[in-house]
């Protein structure tokens, strides 16, 4: 088995050679390239557990497949949607998929195709969706406000669902990116706006603990695992470095151009779209519009390695996998049943998705096992023994009236039937188990 490597994913709005690149950032080798994707719309890079990379069209209401080892997309599916997406995200769990389409949320399941809800709560355009770890996400958008969504909530389908668990609107001018921390709906929350200002949010208490105001627009932000540093992208190719704890006295923090943790190499005016930090904190990786992906040692803020692209980076995902996983006789599993629906079905559509299951007699089962030996129902009880015991018993039974026995019989004849029915339950579940897995191969 080979050993693990932190697999680089980049796009770029130049088509001509590749929609999205896999690479070994580190030795420079090339993986894969995906094609015939066209541009890919930025923050829509996801990846579907390792067997497949998912990615929204710039220009087009279409969400693009490829097979991780493959370069070219899955034929078997055609992901068409209501619209073109501006941002696309899959829930930690790779069973749910939310796309922003103008100021509007999507929400499908990926196994069925089946749209389970829509959100209409921006004001305008959504820029970025982005989970955390756990069962929540945020929507980010050029409102200036940033939500946070429960995703089981927004599966329901309730009143509750249209309701976010938190809105914040402290940003004047669109927000560009967001980042969450590992620790579900306890960790910190990273917001870069165009207003120059990076805002760290507490998500256990839903509360603003910490405004870093800087002197150019920010367009992307990452921290380490221990949110002690994060990193944020200026439009003037700079990219900044700040600890958590400046705003150990003060809520709001300024920092001035002259600030000594600066990542310079971009060129001047031109953006930082993108961040990524290795699993091991030690290499930050950015993409900028001046067509460049750019590797740096954190340590020491120094520029090991170039990539030059053909246009803009709109993209960087880093994944720590295999690199077998791209070998081209890896089949991939079946994820997909069909297209994704663009409507939303009524709540009574759900009665089709129940799972029927006939119980069949024993015989008449494809299995061989050994099953629970089964008494006949209703059960004989002997009141009447021939045993010396027995007898004895019964004469002291007589002594009590005939409605205390007649309770006791009845308490008894229950019992009975209890257990009776936990060895019918058990078997039943047993049946409907295995007639499941069976129907799965």
């Amino acid at each position: 088995m080979s050993e693990l490597i932190e697999v680089l994913f980049t796009s770029d709005s130049n088509e001509s050679q590749a929609s999205i690149t896999a690479l070994d950032y580190k030795t420079g080798t090339n993986l894969m390239t995906y094609k015939a994707g066209g541009v890919v719309q930025p923050c829509s890079i996801s990846l579907l557990s390792q067997h497949y990379i998912l990615a929204a069209n710039s220009t087009k209401p279409l969400l693009h497949v490829w097979p991780i080892n493959s370069q070219q997309q899955l034929t078997s599916v055609r992901f068409v949607l209501p619209g073109r997406a501006n941002s696309v995200a899959i829930s930690p769990d790779n069973l749910y998929l939310v796309a922003a389409i103008q100021e509007n949320i999507y929400l499908w399941q990926l196994s069925s195709g089946k749209m389970l809800n829509t959100i209409s709560k921006h004001f305008q355009p959504i820029n970025c969706i982005q989970f955390d770890e756990d069962s929540h996400f945020a929507s980010a958008g050029q409102d200036g406000s940033v939500m946070i969504w429960n995703l089981t909530t927004v599966c329901a389908r309730d009143d509750d669902s249209q309701k976010p668990v938190y809105t914040f609107n402290d940003h004047g001018l669109p927000v560009t990116d967001v980042h969450i921390g590992m620790g579900g709906i306890r960790a910190h929350m990273m917001t870069v706006s165009l207003d120059r200002t990076c805002k760290i949010y507490d998500l256990l208490i839903g509360a603003l603990v910490l405004n870093v105001v800087f002197t150019e627009a920010l367009h992307s932000v990452t921290a380490n695992s221990l949110e002690t540093s994060v990193y944020v992208g200026t439009c003037d190719g700079n990219i900044y470095e700040f600890n958590t704890d400046v705003g150990a006295e003060s809520k709001e923090v300024h920092i001035q151009k002259e600030y000594s943790n600066l990542f310079k190499g971009h060129k001047e005016d031109t953006a930082v779209t993108c961040l990524a930090l290795s699993i091991d904190g030690q290499t930050l990786i950015s993409g900028g519009q001046d067509e460049q992906v750019c590797i740096w040692d954190i340590a020491s803020r120094q520029l090991i390695k170039r990539m030059q692209h053909k246009g803009p980076v709109t993209n960087i995902k880093l994944r720590l996998t295999n690199p077998d996983i791209f070998k081209p006789e890896n089949k991939p599993p079946k994820r997909f049943s069909g297209n994704l629906r663009r409507m939303l079905d009524p709540p009574e559509a759900d009665d089709e998705d129940l799972i029927e299951i006939m119980v069949t007699e024993r015989l008449e089962l494809p299995y061989k096992d050994d099953w629970w030996p089964m008494p006949e129902y209703p059960f004989e009880y002997y009141e009447n023994t021939t045993t010396p015991a027995n007898n004895t018993s019964t004469s002291t039974s007589a002594k009590f009236n005939a409605t205390d026995e007649d309770a006791a019989k009845e308490i008894e004849r229950l019992r009975a039937e209890v257990e009776h029915l936990k060895l019918v339950n058990k078997q039943l579940f047993e049946v409907s188990a295995k007639q499941l897995l069976e129907s799965k191969k």
